[in-house]
């Protein structure tokens, strides 16, 4: 099969009767392996790329996005493309500013097709990225694009001599933080070695309690796996520390090094019947779950909080944690898919708690259904009328972190994103699709971008018939 139009045929008249298999995934590596064949023409490609880069799709440029990145991936099965030097730029220009020299090229881009384009650099023709960005760090008159774009061809090109003399000349400031330089050093070289974890324990045993260095319990648990002094080391710090920190750190690596060993599990165990209504609780049964699989008393612990917490916090953080150890766990499920009743359009925190509750269920599961109709209308609400006032400067992500107005818009759009389901779509569309005009992005740009996040998604996962059907 040597016709491009196999693959895509554009009926402007009728979209049903025209062939978009450029949009589906399954025929991705196909039409790449295509691009790689001998037997067919070069004439036959070039007219290909040239038909996807000159794609109108009529519906707010989301499809020719798609169309000119799969554009850039057959460069890497076609590197002599007569369009490969433009299609890389323009992929440039998309993925960093600092490519779009023209004045005209300076506007803001979707955070979507920015990164998009990042990832797609990443699967283009490898020899004409490096060479872009050599030539940048070598006309850049700023030092901050010669840095990054120095760094950038590091990782693109590991030993480049132009990112090597371009970082060279850079000046290095100094790390003013520090590190534990025995205990890293003995945890990266010494598993296993008694005399080495001797001296972490005793490190452990005689820093005090406000400065014991995190590297000493993590080397432990990088080492000194099963071994009891170690253990016991941990257990005792665990049940005697004040620094709560230090204690997660210990726990931590209990987890790592104790599977199985009765002395763990036992004061595990008791910790966590002492501190049942603290957050730590949670470590806590993670750690006592991890080395002791199927323990009682975490279950317990969960349902408690689950059935007799007045935290709502408390309460979803066990429901989530109980449903992961046991999937299918009725109590948890019912939990979760409650959702407070109040004002949604005051504290975003309210629908993204709902959203990650929903998250982690099945969608088949009937009532898990229910409630994704009732939240997503409430989250295209929120994305609609949502509205920055004197009384409502910031909105809560939960009880201790105030977030700015803009950042709920977005975070309201990924939390959107993680729960639509197919069906959902083109409705979602149709609601949404009159707040990605330019006039209203000059009036209103976070929340066109919400919007812009929204919507991409929905083109990521609608046939282009479909799309073109719902946005217009």
């Amino acid at each position: 099969m040597h016709d491009w139009q196999y693959f895509f045929n554009h009926d402007r008249s009728n979209l049903n009767q025209g062939t978009y298999r450029i949009f589906e995934p399954e025929w991705k590596a196909e039409i790449l392996h295509w691009f790689s064949q001998e037997d067919v023409a070069k004439e036959q490609k070039e007219d290909f790329i040239q038909a996807l880069i000159d794609f109108d799709d009529g519906c707010g440029d989301f499809y020719r996005y798609r169309a000119y990145f799969l554009v850039a991936e057959a460069l890497s099965q076609f590197p002599e493309c007569s369009l490969g030097d433009a299609i890389v730029e323009q992929l440039l220009k998309w993925s960093y500013a600092y490519f779009r020299q023209d004045q005209r090229d300076w506007q803001i881009l979707p955070k979507p097709l920015v990164k998009t384009a990042r990832k797609t650099l990443e699967l283009t023709d490898q020899k004409r990225v490096i060479a872009a960005f050599v030539h940048l760090v070598h006309t850049t008159e700023s030092r901050t694009v010669l840095r990054l774009a120095a760094e950038k061809l590091g990782t693109l090109d590991p030993g480049n001599k132009s990112a090597i003399a371009a970082l060279a000349l850079m000046p290095i400031s100094e790390d003013r933080y520090g590190f534990c330089l025995r205990s890293y050093s003995l945890g990266t070289i010494a598993v296993g070695d008694e005399t080495a974890i001797v001296v972490l324990v005793n490190d452990i045993k005689k820093i005090s309690d406000q400065e014991i260095c995190t590297h000493g319990i993590t080397a432990l648990a990088d080492i000194a796996d099963g071994n009891h002094a170690a253990i016991a080391a941990l257990v005792h710090l665990m049940e005697t520390t004040l620094n709560k920190d230090n204690c997660c750190n210990a726990m931590a690596a209990l987890g790592k090094i104790a599977v199985g060993n009765q002395t763990a599990i036992t004061a595990l165990v008791k910790f966590l019947q002492i501190n049942q209504g603290d957050r730590i609780c949670f470590d806590t049964a993670q750690v006592l779950w991890q080395i002791d699989p199927g323990n009682a008393a975490v279950l317990k612990s969960l349902v408690y909080i689950v059935e007799t917490c007045a935290n709502a916090f408390f309460i979803n953080r066990a429901a989530t944690y109980l449903l992961k150890i046991e999937p299918g766990n009725k109590t948890a499920i019912a939990t979760l898919c409650q959702i407070r009743q109040s004002n949604p359009y005051e504290h975003e925190s309210i629908l993204t708690d709902a959203v990650q509750n929903l998250e982690q269920l099945d969608p088949e599961n009937k009532l898990v259904q229910e409630k994704l109709n009732e939240v997503i209308p409430t989250l295209l609400r929120f994305i609609q009328i949502f509205q920055q006032d004197d009384e409502n400067k910031n909105c809560c992500n939960n009880a201790t972190i105030r977030l700015p107005y803009e950042s709920c818009l977005l975070d309201i759009a990924d939390s959107l994103t993680k729960i639509l389901q197919k069906e959902h779509l083109p409705q979602v569309v149709i609601t949404l699709k009159d707040y990605l005009s330019k006039k209203f992005y000059k009036n209103n740009s976070y929340r066109y971008e919400a919007v812009f996040k929204i919507i991409w998604h929905c083109a990521q996962n609608l046939t282009y018939p479909d799309f073109h059907k719902a946005i217009n």
